[in-house]
C-alpha cells in the first residue's frame, strides 16, 4: 500500500475531500483542514483522489457541460460546444493553474493518484485513521451519485474511521441514497457535519450523534489567513470585491448600484475573460494566496459563494451574501449562528446592506466558541 511515514509518533490522518474540485473555496478548505489535524498533534495527508469529472483529462467536458455552459448560453446552439472545445480547454487550463499550483506547494498530497474508487480499494494510503474532510462530499447531485470514496469504504477492515465537517448540501435526502450511506456510515466511530440540517437528515436515517462544527476555513483567525495572503495582486484604493459564481443579471446590476452609490470601483475574481463585465475591474485567476489578499484589504464584499461569505465575516469585511439558488442553505445556516441574518439579500433595491453596522467582535466571540467545540471533536475523535 501506500505509506505515509511519521517518525514522530503522532497519528496519521489520511483526509477524503473535495480537494480538486476547480474552485478556491475547496483549495481552501482543504488547506484549513490540514491545518487544524496538525495543530492537534496529528501528521494529516490528503488522498488525491478524483471524481471522473475532476479527472484533468475530463475537465473540458464537465465545463462544456457545467458551470461555465450555464454562463455561456451560447453553448446550447447546435454545433458550438464543439467549436468551443479548443478554447474551453485552455480556459480551464488557466483556470487550474494556480489551483494546482496551490495543491502542489502547500497540500501534503498522497504520492499516489487515483483516478477512481476502485483504485482506492485496491491500494489504499495508510494511516491510522481515515477521515471524510469538509465540503460537500455527501451531497449525490454535486457527486453525480453515491461515491463510495467520500464514505471510506477503501479503508482497511477494522480501521478507523472519521468526518470532519462534512456536508451533505441539500435538505433532503433520496430514497435510494439512504441505506448505503447508512451501511457506510455506521461504520464511523465520530461525525462532525458542517450544518445542523445534515445532523438531522442522518438522524433520521439512524445516523445518531453527529455533531455539528463550524467550517474548516473558519477555524484559522485573520493573523493566521495574513501569513498566507499575497498582497501584490490587491488594488492600492479602496474597493468593493465581487466573488460571483452562478450567473445572475440581478446580482450584475445590483453590484453596480452599490459601486455608484458608495463611488467605490468594483473588483471581480473571476475564473476566465468570459466573466468580465463592463465598467469592473477583472482579477483573472489569481493565486490561492492573491485570493485571500483580495478579500482581506476589500471595503466591502459582494458574494453568492458560502466561502465568499465565510471569509468575509472571518477577515472582517462588511458584505452583502445573495442567494446562489440551490444549496444556499449552507450560507443561512451560517449567518443564523452568527445573528446576520441581514446582510443576506432578499430585495435588490436595498443598497443599504453593506453600510449597516456588523459586529464583528461578536462574530469572532460565536467563532472562538465554535472552534473549541470542533477542536474537542477533533480531539476526542483522534485519541479515542
Amino acid at each position: 500500500m501506500n505509506g505515509v511515514t511519521n517518525d514522530s509518533g503522532r497519528p496519521t490522518v489520511a483526509v477524503v475531500t473535495l480537494h480538486n474540485s476547480p474552485n478556491y473555496g475547496s483549495c481552501l478548505q482543504t488547506y484549513a483542514t490540514q491545518m487544524v489535524l496538525s495543530s492537534l498533534n496529528a501528521t494529516p495527508s490528503i488522498v488525491d483522489y478524483y471524481r471522473h469529472d475532476a479527472i484533468p483529462s475530463n475537465e473540458t467536458e464537465r465545463a462544456l457541460n457545467g458551470q461555465l455552459a450555464a454562463k455561456m448560453p451560447l453553448f446550447k446552439v447546435p454545433g458550438i460546444k464543439a467549436l468551443a472545445r479548443i478554447p474551453v480547454s485552455r480556459i480551464v487550463a488557466r483556470r487550474a493553474k494556480p489551483l494546482n499550483e496551490f495543491r502542489h506547494s502547500k497540500l501534503a498530497l498522497t504520492a499516489e493518484k487515483y483516478y477512481s474508487a476502485e483504485a482506492l480499494n485496491q491500494n489504499p494510503p495508510e494511516a491510522d485513521i481515515y477521515c471524510t474532510g469538509s465540503d460537500q462530499v455527501w451531497n449525490s447531485i454535486w457527486n453525480k451519485g453515491f461515491d463510495p470514496a467520500f464514505y471510506l469504504t477503501f479503508a482497511p477492515k477494522d480501521s478507523k474511521r472519521i468526518a470532519y465537517a462534512a456536508s451533505i448540501g441539500k435538505p433532503f435526502l433520496e430514497e435510494w441514497e439512504k441505506r448505503p450511506m447508512r451501511e457506510a456510515l455506521s461504520k464511523y466511530s465520530h461525525i462532525s457535519v458542517r450544518e445542523e440540517q445534515a445532523a438531522e437528515l442522518l438522524d433520521s436515517i439512524g445516523i445518531h450523534n453527529a455533531v455539528p462544527v463550524i467550517d474548516p476555513t473558519l477555524m484559522l483567525k485573520r493573523d493566521e489567513w495574513s501569513h498566507l495572503a499575497d498582497r501584490s495582486a490587491t488594488p492600492n484604493r479602496p474597493y468593493i470585491l465581487v466573488y460571483q459564481l452562478n450567473r445572475n443579471k440581478e446580482f450584475d446590476q445590483y453590484a453596480r448600484r452599490l459601486s455608484a452609490k458608495l463611488q467605490l470601483p468594483l473588483y471581480r475574481i473571476a475564473y476566465g475573460v468570459h466573466e468580465r463585465r463592463a465598467g469592473e475591474h477583472t482579477v483573472v485567476c489569481p493565486s490561492v494566496e492573491g485570493f485571500v489578499g483580495l478579500f482581506m484589504n476589500a471595503e466591502y464584499v459582494i458574494t453568492d459563494s458560502f466561502h465568499g461569505t465565510a471569509f468575509s465575516m472571518n477577515l472582517g469585511r462588511p458584505f452583502v451574501s445573495i442567494s446562489p439558488g440551490r444549496f444556499s442553505g449552507r450560507i443561512m445556516n451560517l449567518l443564523e449562528m452568527t445573528g446576520e441574518t441581514s446582510r443576506y439579500l432578499d430585495d435588490y433595491g436595498n443598497l443599504s446592506i453593506a453600510e449597516q453596522p456588523i459586529d464583528f467582535t461578536r462574530i469572532q466571540n460565536v467563532f472562538d466558541i465554535k472552534r473549541e467545540e470542533a477542536r474537542a471533536f477533533l480531539r476526542s475523535a483522534i485519541s479515542e
